[in-house]
């Protein structure tokens, strides 16, 4: 015999079955814990298919469902909710991709085992017109909020692009393609996103190798031409003969079943810089003004977008070349001594950093070293950063101490053109000496270099002086050094202690152990495991500059 409490749910459990209205319930993590008759009706999902899917992909329509799902994590970690208890009007999909209108109410059920939420789901039928305008406005809100946090997230060109391509699919479109204008105004596909990739792909193929020339009669080109939409309702085999780019562009549209498109311009600060095709294939509605506007919307953001991706590329490639050339195009080639350096640029790398190293001759048989650190980032920093190294070069032959001195004295003396003048430096002059090297060493503020000898053993330099730019006659002592065969001469820049910081910062009797344990590394193997060892692989705090001087045993 059924207990009360068994028969009280066996009732439930047939009330909701005959309900006419969907009833679905939902984990605090969206998933689909039950699942009625009427849901099987109205969304075409067996309730086997159901059970356990996402409710977010199951039937909400791609452009609401980060809205659904900060709303539940909302809801599951406050407990406060706008739409619990009250009825909501909203637009649900159906398994086959079409979309309906219906009225949802959200109630939360007793905490047996977990959060729990039940959805009861009643489809609206006729609507209105200002109904269907509310459900327009708010797919094409949300779609638009979407699409500004996904174009946001990156100014990498190729990342962009990429997003924005995979955006409109499956949601606006079935294949989607962006062309760039080049510097020389040509045309070429940057790339392409399909409900099947390998559509995508193929299609890339084809426009590398029948790229769209200025006279062709292709929508793309006439959006590049007038700069303005072009919306194609339905495409005939002979219009896309008329279009297509030879046999091979017609085959592949015919193969395809294109069937409507969507053409827009990318335009940003009056400049063309692309187009956005979207296309549907004969399984899918035409495209209509309503998709238009939209898409319209999408492209005056994703202009933007492009344009700031495009500008960040042409500063780091700027800065690139700025850098290089503050950095010597080679080391000189000493007999009997090996040289390495590296120069390793912070995360992101838009901006001309202030370290620099270099290596030159100043005499035969004497060479000039020297590393530094300039204060800052940018066209200031790269001015300071050529006055200091061309101030070396020029006047490292007077010795290491005098010509940092004379070094402060140009900086103090250009104040007002360089207000962030500060810098550090070590500078050396290295003379040979039998099978070895004297080392004139001068250091102004910064991380003292260090010696790693034959036998395994660090030492570390003790001369010392105020950086650059700080106080006029300023004194710097010199340290005067001998390097043997085996011997090692490590000069940095703090970015390499400070790769990791403010998590980890290396210390000297850290970085002191690292180089025990290179003990027979040569130098170029050196640079290299500092900089694994520094960074750990990952993009670091700072620039990092090294120059390594190394007698072989």
């Amino acid at each position: 015999m059924a207990t009360p409490g068994a028969a009280i749910r066996e009732h439930a459990e047939a009330i909701v079955e005959s309900a006419l209205d969907a009833v679905v319930v939902m984990d605090a993590d969206g998933g689909v814990l039950g699942w009625n008759r009427a849901a099987e009706r109205i969304f075409g999902y067996e309730r086997a298919e159901a059970l356990g899917q996402e409710v977010a992909a199951l039937i909400v329509p791609g452009p609401l469902r980060d809205a659904h799902r900060n709303a539940l994590a909302r809801l599951v970690r406050t407990g406060d909710s706008s739409i619990v208890g009250r009825r909501v009007e909203l637009v649900a999909m159906r398994r086959d991709g079409s979309e309906l209108p219906v009225e949802l109410t959200v109630v939360r059920l007793p905490d047996r085992g977990g959060i729990r939420f039940a959805g009861f789901v009643r489809p609206l039928g006729e609507q209105t017109l200002s109904r269907l305008e509310t459900v327009r406005l708010q797919k094409r809100m949300a779609f638009l909020a979407q699409a500004g946090l996904a174009l946001d997230r990156s100014l990498e060109l190729d990342e962009t692009l990429r997003r924005l391509s995979e955006l409109t699919v499956p949601e606006l479109a079935q294949l989607t393609i962006i062309d760039l204008v080049s510097a020389a105004g040509r045309l070429s596909t940057a790339v392409a996103s399909a409900v099947e990739p390998a559509h995508a792909r193929e299609l890339e193929l084809l426009r590398a190798r029948h790229p769209l020339t200025p006279d062709s009669p292709h929508p793309v080109v006439a959006a590049l031409r007038s700069r303005r939409s072009q919306l194609l309702s339905a495409m005939s085999a002979d219009f896309q003969r008329q279009i297509a780019q030879g046999d091979e562009h017609f085959a592949l549209m015919r193969r395809l079943r294109y069937h409507s498109a969507i053409v827009v311009p990318l335009i940003a600060r009056r400049r063309v810089l692309g187009v956005l095709s979207m296309l549907r294939m004969e399984d899918a509605p035409s495209y209509g003004p309503d998709d238009l506007v939209l898409a319209e919307d999408l492209a005056r953001r994703a202009a933007l977008a492009v344009d700031n991706a495009e500008l960040f590329e042409a500063t780091r490639r700027l800065a690139r070349t700025l850098q290089s050339s503050l950095l010597p195009s080679a080391l000189p080639r000493i007999d009997g001594v090996r040289l390495a350096a590296r120069y390793r640029a912070a995360a992101q790398g838009q901006e001309v950093g202030g370290d620099f190293y270099d290596a030159f001759t100043l005499a035969p048989g004497a060479w000039g070293l020297a590393i530094g650190d300039v204060r800052g980032k940018g066209p200031r920093a790269a001015a300071l950063t050529a006055l200091a190294r061309y101030t070396i070069r020029a006047l490292c032959d007077q010795g290491a101490a005098r010509v940092l001195e004379r070094l402060n004295e140009a900086v103090l003396r250009d104040a007002e053109a360089l207000p962030e003048r500060f810098l550090t430096a070590a500078v050396g002059v290295a003379r040979r000496d039998g099978e070895g090297l004297e080392v004139e060493l001068a250091v102004a503020g910064h991380p003292p270099p260090l010696i790693l000898r034959a036998g395994g053993t660090v030492e570390q330099t003790v001369a010392t002086g105020l950086l650059i730019g700080v106080v006029p006659e300023a004194g710097y002592e010199t340290q005067r050094l001998r390097l043997d065969p085996g011997d090692t001469l490590v000069l940095y820049t703090d970015g390499l202690t400070d790769a990791r910081a403010p998590e980890h910062v290396l210390t000297e009797p850290e970085l002191a152990r690292l180089l025990e344990r290179a003990q027979g590394l040569d130098a170029e193997a050196l640079c290299d495991m500092l900089l694994h060892a520094a960074t750990g692989d990952r993009e670091p705090r700072d620039d990092i500059a090294l120059l390594v001087v190394q007698i072989p045993a």
